[in-house]
């Protein structure tokens, strides 16, 4: 906001800007220009070409966790782009996707053998596609602010998106 103290407003070298006060406890959130703008083309094919491949070996069983974790990560990260509106994931299918997958990890764990039954494939493919398509039009705080909170639950944090207040 330009103040013009009793000048002429033609005068813009005797214009000051105003500070607003903010209160000690108001969250400064910075915004840059990369941040709005979508994530890059290249970044979004590899990330989703990484849950395909998973999706794939955890379909034809793998022989490691890592395909199983790579797609519970991308089915955490798509329900929480979803959360801050990019797409619809309900809370059921999260509740029970997330059974099936705990039922791959048990089973690999026993079995070295981490495979989807082929009655959860389907589901999954769905939860994939999904991620695919958040990741390309999404932005990249929308992917930051859902891989923070990604991080945040892997360390056995508080993960849920922070409330938003309404004026």
């Amino acid at each position: 906001m330009i103040v013009n103290e009793g000048r002429s407003t033609s005068d813009r070298s005797m214009s000051r800007t105003l500070l607003f006060k903010r209160s000690s406890q108001t969250p400064r959130v910075q915004i840059t220009k990369a941040q709005l703008l979508p994530i890059l083309r290249a970044v979004a094919n590899e990330l989703a070409l990484q849950a395909h491949l998973s999706l794939e070996a955890l379909r034809t069983g793998a022989t490691d966790a890592a395909p199983a974790q790579s797609v519970t990560e991308a089915m955490l990260l798509a329900k929480f782009l979803a959360d801050a509106g990019h797409g619809e994931f309900s809370d059921d299918v999260l509740a029970a996707a997330d059974l099936a997958i705990a039922t791959v990890f048990d089973a690999g764990r026993e079995s070295s053998i981490w495979q989807l039954p082929a009655s959860e494939v389907e589901t999954f493919a769905a939860i994939v596609a999904l991620y695919d398509h958040q990741l390309q039009r999404a932005t990249l705080g929308a992917l930051t602010a859902a891989s923070e909170r990604l991080e945040r639950f892997k360390c056995g944090e508080s993960y849920q998106q922070a409330q938003r207040r309404r004026a």
